[in-house]
C-alpha cells in the first residue's frame, strides 16, 4: 500500500477520527457488545447488495463516538474475505479532512494507494486507500459538510467499486 516517498510539504490536516469500522461474524452479537455491553445506541441499520454479494451494517454511537459494525451476507462478500484474511476487528479508520480530493492527491504522492475513487453525495465525500500488507491498515478520509451519518448511496458505491475491483 505505501513505498515511502519524501515529500517537502507538510501533510494535510485531519481533524479527528470520524468513525471506526469493524468486520464481525456476527452482527447481532457485536450490536449486543456495543448497546448492552458499552451503552452505545444502535443509530441505523442497512443491508447493501452488490452484483455477487452483499453486507448487513450497523451504525453505533455514544457520546460523540462512532462505530460502524460490518458482516459479510456470503463467503465471497468482501467483509466475509476480509475476515478470512486478516480475521474480525478493525476494517477502516475514518479521519475527518477538509478536502477529500486534495488529500487524496497528496497521500498518492506520498505513495498511498486507493482502492475507490472520491464517493460524493449530497454534503459527504468519501475515499479509501487501499490496506497495507503489513499492518492490515486502511484508512477512509471523509469530509461532511451537511450529512452527520452515512447516505445509502455512498455506502452502494463504495461496494460497488469494491466489489468490481476484487477489493476487502
Amino acid at each position: 500500500m505505501i513505498a515511502p516517498v519524501s515529500v517537502s510539504s507538510e501533510p494535510q490536516k485531519y481533524h479527528r477520527i470520524d468513525h471506526i469500522a469493524f468486520a464481525v461474524h456476527d452482527l447481532d452479537a457485536a450490536i449486543e457488545l456495543f448497546s448492552a455491553g458499552l451503552g452505545f445506541t444502535l443509530t441505523a441499520r442497512r443491508r447493501i447488495q452488490g452484483s455477487r454479494t452483499g453486507m448487513i451494517s450497523a451504525e453505533m454511537e455514544y457520546n460523540g463516538l462512532k462505530f460502524v459494525l460490518c458482516q459479510g451476507t456470503e463467503p465471497e462478500s468482501q467483509v466475509s474475505q476480509l475476515i478470512a484474511h486478516n480475521g474480525p476487528g478493525v476494517a477502516h479508520i475514518a479521519f475527518e479532512v477538509d478536502d477529500v480530493h486534495s488529500t487524496a492527491a497528496e497521500l498518492r504522492a506520498r505513495g498511498f494507494e486507493f482502492d475507490t475513487t472520491v464517493i460524493e453525495g449530497p454534503g459527504l465525500q468519501q475515499v479509501f486507500s487501499s490496506r497495507c500488507s503489513n499492518s492490515g491498515a486502511c484508512f477512509e478520509f471523509i469530509h461532511r459538510t451537511t450529512e452527520e451519518g452515512f447516505l445509502e448511496g455512498n455506502v452502494q458505491e463504495l461496494f460497488d467499486q469494491l466489489e468490481r475491483a476484487g477489493k476487502y
